[in-house]
C-alpha cells in the first residue's frame, strides 16, 4: 500500500511503501490514501488507517480510483475520541447547509460516479488530534445507509443519532433505503424492503484514555467484527417513534464507554447490508469532568458515610437492634422520599434531592425507632427488614434480566411482579426472626459498602438499585434495555460482596449465641399478663425478679419433683 503525503508548508514530498497503518502529521495539507483492498462479504473495509491534523488547520484527503469495480457507492468515515472536528466534500463546502457535518463520529456517502469526492477535515481546536479515517465500498444490490433520511440536513446521512443524560440514553439511525424496491423512500411499515438491527459493546471501565476507544471503535466497523464482538439490542415498542428514525433507549453507565452500530440489511437477502458509521458515549463529558453519578458534595459525603454505615450493620446490626431499628426506618424514609419528590418535581438538583431525602429519613427513622421502643414487636419490626431483603432481590432480578421481555415493559405488570417477590421473600424469612434479622442485616449492610465503593473503583452494582429507582421516576424507562456490563471490576465486587455478607452472618450469628433474641423495648406500653412480673415477652427473666431463681443460702427451693399442692394448705383455699 502507498500512501502519497505532500506538505504545502515545508514542500517536501515523501512516499512511503507500507502493508501497516501509517500516521500522517501536516498542517494544512492533503493526502492520497488508496481503495485497493478486495471486499469481502463480511468485510467492507477499502481503507483504515490513523491520521493526525494540526490544531486549527483544514486536511484535504483524496481518493485514488483503484477500488473493487463491484463497488458503487463508498461511506467516507472520521472518527475523533473527545474533540469535535468538522467533515465536508467539495460538491458543497463548509459553509454550505447540507454538505458538512460536526462530530466526534462522521461519515458521508458518495456514488462512485461521475467521480469520487474530495473531503476536507477541519479541526477547530487549540490541540492537535488523532484521528481515524477508514472507508467502505458496497454493492449496488446494498442498501444505502441513510439513505431514506427526512429530518436531518444532509440529504443521506449514514451516521448514527446519539443523545444521553444521567439516566438514558438513546441512539438512532435514519432509515436505509432499497433502490430496487423503495425508490422513493415510502416508510410504510412492510414496504421499506429493508430491515435495521442495532448492536452494541462495551469498553473497559473507566478507561476514558484514546487508545482504549480506538481498539474499541475498530472492532465495530466490519460485520464480522460486530458479530464477533458486539451484542445485538433487541427491538423496543418506542412510545411516538418518529418515522424517519428507528430508535433504541438504553440505561447510561456513567464512566463506561459503549460503543453503537446499525446495520442495515434487506429483508429479502440478509446477506446484502451496509453498516452505518458507528457512535460512542461515556454518558458524561470527560472534558467537563462529570462521569461520576455523585457529583456534588452532599452526594459524597453521604457515599463516604456509607461504608462505615454498611460495615456496621454488617457485623454489628443485630446487637445493636435500636441503631439498626433507625438505620432500616432512615433508609426506607430515603428511599420513599426520593422517588415521591422526583415524580413531583423533574426540576431539582440532585445535591438538593438527596439533602431533602436524608432530612426525610431521619424523621422515618425515629418513628419507626419510637414503634420499636413502646410496642417492641420483634415480628412487625424484622418484617420491614425482610422487605428491604426482598427489594433486593427483585432489584437484582431486574438488573440480570436478559433483555428483549416485552411483558416487563407494562408498568403494571412489571411492579405486580416486583412486589410480589419482595413480599414473598419477607414473608418466607419472618418466620425465622431471630436468624433472619441477622441475615438482613449481613446482606444489606455488605450492599451498602460495595454501594458506596463502587464510586471508587469504577464497577457498576451499583445501578442493581439504581435502576429500580429510575424504572420508579424517569419516564419511558420502561423501555430501556439493561443489559449491564459485567466486567473485572463487577465480579471482584460481586466476590467481596458475598464473602463480606457471609463474613457479617457468622460473625453476627457467633456474639449472639445464649443471648436473648431480641432486647427487651426501653419502655412498653402493652397490656402486661399476669406472669409479666416473672418473664418479658422475649423469653428471658426480668431483673427485678431473677432472685427468685438464685439459690441462696436459706432459701428454699423448689425442685422439678416437689408436690404440686402442698400438704400443709388448707383445702378450703384451692
Amino acid at each position: 500500500m502507498e500512501m502519497f503525503i505532500r506538505s504545502q508548508c515545508n514542500k517536501y514530498v515523501f512516499v512511503f511503501v507500507f502493508f501497516v497503518i501509517s500516521v500522517v502529521k501536516c498542517e494544512n495539507a492533503n493526502i492520497t490514501i488508496p481503495l485497493n483492498k478486495t471486499i469481502t462479504q463480511d468485510n467492507r473495509e477499502l481503507f483504515g488507517g490513523f491520521v493526525t491534523i494540526k490544531s486549527n488547520s483544514t486536511l484535504q484527503v483524496n481518493l485514488q480510483d483503484d477500488f473493487d469495480k463491484k463497488v458503487v457507492f463508498i461511506i467516507f468515515q472520521v472518527h475523533s475520541h473527545i474533540y469535535n472536528v468538522t467533515l465536508y466534500n467539495n460538491t458543497g463546502g463548509i459553509n454550505t447547509l447540507g454538505s458538512h457535518i460536526y462530530g466526534t463520529n462522521l461519515g458521508l456517502y458518495c456514488p462512485v460516479k461521475p467521480a469520487l469526492d474530495t473531503y476536507y477535515i477541519n479541526n477547530m481546536n487549540t490541540k492537535d488530534l488523532k484521528l481515524y479515517v477508514t472507508v467502505h465500498g458496497y454493492r449496488k444490490i446494498d442498501p444505502i445507509p441513510g439513505g431514506c433520511n427526512l429530518d436531518l440536513p444532509i440529504y443521506v446521512s449514514p451516521f448514527m443519532i446519539l443523545s444521553y443524560d444521567k439516566a438514558l440514553i438513546n441512539i438512532g439511525a435514519p432509515p436505509p433505503q432499497d433502490v430496487k424496491i423503495n425508490p422513493n423512500c415510502n416508510m410504510v411499515e412492510g414496504n421499506t424492503g429493508t430491515t435495521i438491527s442495532f448492536y452494541k459493546m462495551f469498553l473497559p471501565e473507566k478507561a476514558l484514555d484514546e487508545n482504549t476507544y480506538f481498539d474499541g471503535l475498530r472492532k465495530m466497523l466490519t460485520l464480522d467484527h460486530i458479530k464477533e464482538n458486539a451484542v445485538e439490542i433487541p427491538e423496543q415498542h418506542l412510545p411516538k417513534r418518529p418515522i424517519a428514525r428507528i430508535r433504541r433507549s438504553l440505561s447510561s453507565y456513567l464512566g463506561t464507554g459503549t460503543v453503537y452500530v446499525a446495520v442495515a440489511y434487506k429483508i429479502s437477502n440478509p446477506k446484502m447490508y451496509s453498516v452505518y458509521v458507528p457512535t460512542y458515549t461515556y454518558a458524561c463529558s470527560p472534558l467537563e469532568g462529570n462521569c461520576n453519578i455523585l457529583d456534588d458534595i452532599v452526594s459524597e459525603i453521604f457515599c463516604a458515610t456509607l461504608i462505615f454505615i454498611g460495615l456496621f450493620t454488617c457485623f454489628f446490626g443485630h446487637r445493636f437492634f435500636k441503631t439498626e431499628m433507625f438505620l432500616v426506618g432512615m433508609f426506607t424514609g430515603v428511599i420513599i422520599t426520593y422517588i415521591l419528590i422526583s415524580i413531583i418535581s423533574s426540576h431539582i438538583s440532585e445535591s438538593a434531592l438527596l439533602g431533602a431525602s436524608l432530612l426525610s429519613g431521619v424523621f422515618f427513622g425515629a418513628i419507626w425507632l419510637l414503634f420499636w421502643w413502646f410496642y417492641g414487636i420483634p415480628v412487625m419490626s424484622v418484617f420491614l427488614c425482610t422487605l428491604h431483603l426482598g427489594f433486593m432481590l427483585s432489584s437484582i432480578i431486574y438488573f440480570g434480566m436478559p433483555p428483549g421481555h416485552l411483558i416487563f415493559e407494562q408498568n403494571s405488570t412489571f411492579w405486580t411482579i416486583f412486589v410480589v417477590v419482595m413480599l414473598f421473600t419477607s414473608i418466607t424469612l419472618i418466620t425465622m426472626t431471630f436468624l433472619s434479622n441477622i441475615f438482613c442485616c449481613a446482606v444489606l449492610g455488605a450492599y451498602a459498602t460495595v454501594f458506596a465503593l463502587d464510586h471508587y473503583i469504577g464497577s457498576n452494582l451499583k445501578y442493581i438499585t439504581i435502576n429500580t429507582l429510575r424504572r420508579a421516576v424517569v419516564d419511558d424507562f420502561n423501555y430501556a434495555d439493561l443489559s449491564p456490563p459485567y466486567q473485572w471490576r463487577d465480579v471482584m465486587s460481586t466476590l467481596f460482596w458475598v464473602a463480606l455478607a457471609i463474613s457479617g452472618f457468622l460473625f453476627q450469628h457467633y456474639h449472639n449465641r445464649g443471648r436473648s433474641p431480641f432486647p427487651p423495648p426501653p419502655r412498653s406500653i402493652t397490656p402486661l399478663n399476669p406472669d409479666s412480673h416473672i418473664y418479658n415477652n422475649y423469653g428471658s427473666v426480668t431483673g427485678r425478679t431473677r432472685r427468685l431463681f438464685t439459690i441462696e443460702r436459706g432459701t428454699d427451693v423448689a425442685e422439678e419433683r416437689a408436690p404440686l399442692i402442698s400438704e400443709n394448705i388448707p383445702r378450703n383455699t384451692l
